[in-house]
């Protein structure tokens, strides 16, 4: 694997990517055992997530199940320390609570743009030629400053930024979910596809938005983000296409996100084992882009085998 690219994986479960924020303790390695059981391959870690608590309790699990088809993902850089000077020190943090030599993909979890971006490829290659990363990539930037990154990649020598990890999901957000976390837009999905970028976009559910249960049981960043009037609309139209197919709305949010032109690996966010089980079912089901488009649009160019004309009209 070189200059940006990523293995495709045939089981489309494992296509999807475990976010493991939720993870504190031993009680959560039931999900991580049910992940890989499942077909899973890779999960998510970061260095913030719960104050190094979630990297511990996954580091343990490493250590008792040694798995060896295990991808990692690790993040670092975020703020305050956002700076490429902080990704020796937090990366070593990291290695050391996952029980570590190397992780496998390593994510700057925020972008400075006053930062040239030939610092952050430096700080990052310097890791990867040490043996400490395999690759690199970026959470929450923006296209500009990747193609400006992976310009100085290639004028210096190194390996380009291999991965983006934004927002991405049927919902669209009004606002973003915390200071400094970026989406992707319709330009943005076209230079995917163009450039063969691979996105891991988090909140890939829209955080339970398309999910049955109570509400009041969700985050409430939840309903900040994306309880719209048009999300609610996407919503019903998942709902629709769901009874049609017999699986659950959130399935098919997920499956939208799988079904994309471009490359996807969603980050998916599970509390429990129950949740997972619901979540994967959606990895199986493929749409096509007349019901991408009427999903998220609600309308569509050609007409779709899986449901009937009236319900174009939601």
């Amino acid at each position: 694997m070189s200059n940006g690219t990523l293995p495709v994986v045939a089981n489309p479960i494992g296509r999807c990517v475990l976010g493991t924020s939720v993870i504190r303790d031993e009680s959560g390695y039931q999900m991580l055992d049910h992940f890989m059981t499942a077909g899973g391959t890779y999960i998510d870690t970061a260095r913030v997530y719960g104050g190094g608590v979630s990297e511990q309790a996954v580091g343990g699990w490493i250590a008792k199940n040694n798995p060896s088809d295990l991808v990692v993902i690790g993040k670092g850089a975020h703020p305050p320390a956002c700076r490429p000077d902080a990704v020796k020190a937090e990366l070593a943090e990291s290695l050391d609570r996952l029980g570590l030599q190397k992780i496998d993909i390593y994510l700057l979890h925020r972008d400075d743009p006053q930062v040239p971006v030939g610092e952050w490829v430096d700080a990052l290659d310097e890791e990867r030629a040490a043996g400490r990363i395999s690759r690199y990539g970026g959470s929450n930037w923006s296209r500009h400053r990747m193609d400006a990154a992976n310009a100085y990649a290639d004028t210096s020598g190194r390996p380009r930024m291999a991965v983006l990890s934004n927002h991405f999901s049927l919902a669209e957000p009004v606002e973003p979910l915390y200071p400094g976390c970026a989406g992707i837009s319709i330009e943005d999905q076209r230079w995917l596809a163009e450039t063969g970028t691979v996105l891991m976009p988090w909140s890939s559910q829209a955080r339970g938005f398309f999910s049955d249960v109570n509400r009041d049981l969700l985050d409430p960043n939840t309903w900040r983000c994306w309880d719209t009037p048009g999300n609610r609309a996407r919503r019903d139209r998942a709902r629709l296409l769901a009874a049609d197919r017999g699986v659950a709305a959130i399935n098919i949010a997920l499956a939208f996100v799988l079904s994309q032109s471009f490359t996807t690996m969603p980050v998916i966010g599970p509390r429990d084992v129950g949740e997972l089980a619901v979540a994967l079912a959606g990895a199986d089901i493929t749409l096509d882009e007349a019901e991408r488009q009427w999903l998220a649009e609600g309308t569509a160019t050609t007409a779709a085998p899986h449901f009937s004309p009236r319900n174009r009209e939601l």
